[in-house]
């Protein structure tokens, strides 16, 4: 025993170094690097997680703005029929079915994003 202390004693060096080494190995290939979540505040992801958020991210952003042109497509409609109404001084029946069709389709899309909205209040 008190060759090992003695020995520990004359070559602590190399005992440090063998620790720290083996501390430093554990380190870089035991623990996962982590960085802030995109969506949820305080939580720490790995790399493929945060690969996930972005690819929800990016999928979230490519629907609403789907949304935006199906809004701005049914606005156009809209004007195109009250530019010919306009025009022509005559009242298409067809145009009139369009202009109700349009009306209904935004009303369904803005009750749609309402009731996502709600579930997404409601899931944890």
């Amino acid at each position: 025993m008190i060759q090992l202390i003695s020995w520990l004693n004359s070559q602590h060096w190399y005992v440090f170094a063998i620790i720290f080494i083996a501390f430093l190995f554990f380190w870089t290939y035991g623990c996962v690097s982590t960085t802030e979540s995109l969506i949820h505040e305080g939580k720490k992801v790995n790399r493929s997680e945060l690969q996930n958020e972005l690819t929800y991210l990016i999928g979230l952003a490519k629907s609403r703005d789907e949304d935006l042109d199906r809004q701005d497509a049914g606005k156009q409609a809209l004007l195109d029929s009250a530019n010919v109404i306009s025009q022509t001084g005559s009242i298409n029946p067809s145009g009139l079915l369009n202009i109700a069709a349009t009306i209904g389709a935004i009303s369904f899309g803005l009750n749609r994003q309402q009731k996502i909205k709600e579930l997404r209040k409601k899931s944890p």
